[in-house]
């Protein structure tokens, strides 16, 4: 009897963690799929990238439900190889990681919590002490109560809805750089600010290479990414929003003067470039108040398609999908500070827009983060008492 009590604590101790680290990927599903495109790079299997949305939804689902599973004891054989498996690879590849040493973030927990290679390591060991003390030996697990069937069910629900509902929205809690309430740094000089200097990627015969914009190749390269670069690794943790102009003149500055609305577009091929003229209608429609900056991420020159009445400039697309999860998203900044983020789907008509930049920074600020978060923590808990009590 004492035995299988231990068995089942480890058992809920490991959907408990499962549950949290899914549930925290599932915030912010394309900060996810970035992390899971760099394990894709690290692994070689860089064609899978634009499966990463995906395929980091998907992980998020199984992580939460298997968590979920384990916590009410249902399905028990099927979660503890389901559990064991997914420990065993997480393990692996954590190993991996501290061996190879990678300037890559684990993600265990998302962007929420940072661990290093030997932290998640560790981490993974612990799960896969608990798996054995859980899952040892791999029989007689028992059956669940009729309550717990019914509990994990709406709960399997009720996780699901909330994975597709966080992969159609901004996350409901922003833990990035640009998060609202960060404040932006940026240099008054046109030169390259903080010690940055854009670099532009271009691809040929399968090789890549990084060229500045004085030194651009000839036709027979193809363009694939403009980066911004650190010159001087000690400023690399300052929010620092970076774009320059045709010329290559850093202009961070018009980020921090004053109320701007800056609308950034990661990738033009995809950007509905009708709701976007929309939105710099509603902006010019809002009054002299504030002041549109079009961010786009593409090299000058290139052929890819931008509306010829958009006045923009360049960034890289790091940069703009950290600052806006949604392509095309804007963000409202006011004196270098962020206030708040919408979506193309959400952004305000020209009265309500200027009666958002009219009010106290404050005041914004705190009605635009506290709804997401008050949901974020209550569905957390939720979740958990229907686990965990019903």
């Amino acid at each position: 009897m004492k035995h299988n009590t231990l068995r089942r604590a480890a058992a809920s101790i490991i959907g408990i963690v499962f549950v949290a680290s899914g549930l925290l990927k599932m915030l912010d599903v394309v900060g996810t799929s970035l992390i899971v495109s760099e394990y894709f790079k690290f692994f070689h299997v860089g064609f899978l990238t634009g499966l990463a949305k995906a395929g980091g939804l998907v992980m998020c689902l199984l992580e939460t439900l298997t968590g979920a599973a384990l916590i009410t004891g249902v399905f028990r054989k099927l979660t503890a190889l389901t559990a064991s498996a997914l420990t065993a690879v997480f393990t692996i590849i954590t190993l991996i990681l501290v061996i190879k040493n990678p300037e890559m973030d684990c993600g265990c927990f998302g962007q929420a919590i940072h661990l290093t290679h030997m932290q998640s390591f560790l981490k993974n060991v612990v799960l896969v002490l608990l798996c054995l003390v859980a899952f040892l030996p791999f029989r007689q697990f028992g059956e669940p109560k009729n309550h717990n069937t019914v509990a994990f069910w709406i709960g399997a629900a009720s996780i699901i809805i909330a994975g597709i509902v966080s992969a159609t929205h901004l996350p409901a809690v922003d833990f990035t750089d640009f998060r609202p309430g960060a404040r932006l740094s940026a240099s008054l000089e046109n030169d390259s600010p903080a010690g940055y200097y854009a670099a532009y990627i271009y691809e040929k015969d399968g090789k890549s290479a990084s060229f500045t914009l004085d030194n651009l190749p000839d036709s027979t390269w193809n363009f694939v990414k403009v980066d911004t670069v650190i010159r001087n690794a000690a400023q690399k943790d300052a929010p620092v929003l970076s774009f320059s102009d045709e010329e290559g003149n850093y202009r961070d500055e018009l980020a921090v003067q004053g109320k701007v609305i800056v609308i950034s577009v990661y990738n033009p091929e995809k950007c509905d470039w009708m709701r976007l003229n929309t939105m710099l209608n509603a902006i010019s429609d809002a009054g002299k108040g504030v002041r549109p900056i079009v961010l786009v991420n593409t090299a000058p020159g290139s052929s890819v398609y931008i509306p010829s009445n958009v006045a923009f400039f360049y960034a890289d697309y790091k940069t703009l999908i950290t600052l806006n999860r949604a392509n095309g998203g804007a963000t409202y900044i006011a004196d270098g500070e962020i206030v708040r983020k919408w979506r193309p789907a959400d952004f305000p008509y020209a009265q309500k827009l200027k009666e958002t930049v009219s009010a106290d920074v404050t005041e914004t600020q705190i009605k635009s983060i506290t709804p997401g978060r008050l949901k974020a923590e209550g569905f957390a808990l939720y979740l958990l008492a229907l686990l965990i009590f019903l």
